[in-house]
């Protein structure tokens, strides 16, 4: 379930370094598109839950992958405005 994530740790560890980069923006997209997929797989395994406890859980995972994401697409969109306004 959590798969995609593997690719992304070393970007998401030194997120200050991935933001500086070069390559910044195409790391940050897939850094979102990972938890985007991260969310969407949790949101089909808390389809088939075995019961509510469970089933809450996975929806608090679900929305924390999401808020990550958010996070990770702000932070960006931060770095880009202060970049412009140098």
């Amino acid at each position: 379930m959590y798969d995609a994530l593997l690719p992304i740790t070393q970007d998401l560890n030194a997120f200050d370094v991935t933001l500086n980069a070069p390559d910044g923006l195409q790391r940050v997209t897939r850094i979102a598109a990972a938890f985007d997929e991260t969310a969407r797989r949790i949101s089909t395994a808390t389809q088939t839950a075995k019961d509510d406890q469970e089933r809450l859980e996975l929806q608090k995972l679900y929305r924390g992958m999401i808020a990550a994401q958010r996070i990770v697409l702000t932070l960006h969109e931060r770095h880009v405005d202060r970049a412009a306004s140098r």
